[in-house]
């Protein structure tokens, strides 16, 4: 569980993937809204293929990343991370922008490791 500070979210406290939540949280301590984060779960790069009301999509997995508030883009290049805008299928960005995170799992491997280090089921 994460604490957030997204004045948009009806939660306080989120669950967070495992291997990345310490860095969420740093995130948000620090000021940044985040308004997800997925670790990828050690499948980056793969492709994958998805279907919905705008089209058949092909792309691959991402690493590690999170979505933040506009908002917050100049905070996060104080931190050192390289925001990048994101758009949604339809083509909008609805202000949300994206960060590489520094820490989590790249390889299916890696995230075993992880899990066995932190003694945290996979």
């Amino acid at each position: 569980m994460v604490n957030v500070i997204n004045p948009d979210q009806n939660k306080k406290q989120v669950v967070v993937d495992a291997c990345i939540s310490i860095e969420v949280q740093m995130l948000n301590d620090r000021g940044v809204v985040t308004l997800a984060s997925c670790c990828g779960h050690g499948k980056a790069g793969e492709i994958i293929e998805w279907e919905n009301d705008f089209g058949k999509w092909k792309s691959f997995r991402e690493p590690p990343h999170a979505l933040i508030s506009e908002d917050s883009v100049e905070l996060v290049k104080e931190l050192g991370y390289k925001p990048i805008p994101y758009y949604y299928a339809d083509g909008r960005s609805g202000g949300a922008w994206t960060i590489m995170m520094k820490s989590g799992c790249v390889t299916e491997l890696e995230c075993k490791e992880w899990h066995e280090e932190n003694s945290i089921p996979l």
